[in-house]
């Protein structure tokens, strides 16, 4: 068998992985991890059918308790003097790994202001990232069309998005981002995010527990504070989040 060395250009989604991976290569990302209990929220999930998807739960119950904790909100912006712009509602950036071309790539979808939708509203917006075409999700598309511009001229519009504007830079990488971890047994040891919060979840445990995993910008938030926000987590999932399940979602 004959043994030939390849070149392969990279793909649009290795592009903006590049991309993303040398801006996020600027940011003091720390991270933290934690456990939180969610068998009272399970147990209202299953009553409440159909079945609302572990992700749009986290993606509301995480905005709810930004709304209460402005530093969730904030992000540090170089220019024109450091500084730290609040935004004044939540951005959620959802990582999706879908297949394009014949190979798997990783995209983000995003729902503005989910602290005011409903868990079903939510959970169909997340449902549409991953069974609509690719090209048929708005921002799959803004990300493949600007992927395909020549990379002085990407990352010239990736700078401008990421450090002249607060506000810009909150509706272009969200005010956090989620990512299910997918496996009981695995564990993210670093992230590439530009939001200034970024949080991967594990599915919860036979004991009623669910691993948390988060990272945020040194800059922005302190380690400390950390424990904190997933205490105010979980009792945002234990009270609101419970009561609009018990609801019907």
């Amino acid at each position: 068998m004959t043994r030939v060395s390849r070149y392969k250009s990279l793909s649009l989604p290795r592009r903006w992985i590049g991309d993303l991976a040398y801006f996020a290569s600027k940011v003091p990302t720390v991270g933290g991890a934690v456990v939180i209990r969610v068998s009272d929220v399970a147990e209202a999930r299953r009553q409440c059918q159909p079945l609302i998807g572990w992700n749009a739960i986290l993606v509301k119950a995480i905005a709810l308790t930004a709304m209460r904790q402005p530093e969730l909100r904030q992000t540090y912006m170089p220019w024109p003097w450091p500084h730290l712009y609040q935004h004044p509602s939540c951005v959620a950036t959802i990582v999706v790994e879908r297949e394009w071309r014949g190979a798997p790539g990783t995209f983000f979808g995003k729902i503005k202001q989910p602290e005011l939708r409903s868990l079903r509203d939510i959970d169909s917006r997340l449902r549409d990232l991953k069974r609509k075409e690719v090209e048929e999700v708005f921002h799959f598309r803004r990300l493949l069309r600007l992927t395909r511009y020549p990379l002085f001229l990407r990352r010239l519009v990736w700078r401008l998005a990421f450090s002249f504007s607060g506000r810009l830079k909150m509706h272009q990488f969200g005010t956090f981002s989620v990512n299910s971890i997918g496996g009981r047994d695995v564990f993210v040891s670093q992230s590439l995010a530009l939001a200034a919060l970024s949080w991967f979840y594990g599915p919860p445990m036979p004991d009623g527990t669910m691993h948390l995993q988060i990272f945020f910008d040194h800059r922005v938030i302190d380690g400390a504070a950390v424990k904190r926000i997933a205490n105010e987590l979980a009792a945002t999932l234990n009270s609101e989040i419970i009561a609009e399940l018990r609801a019907g979602g």
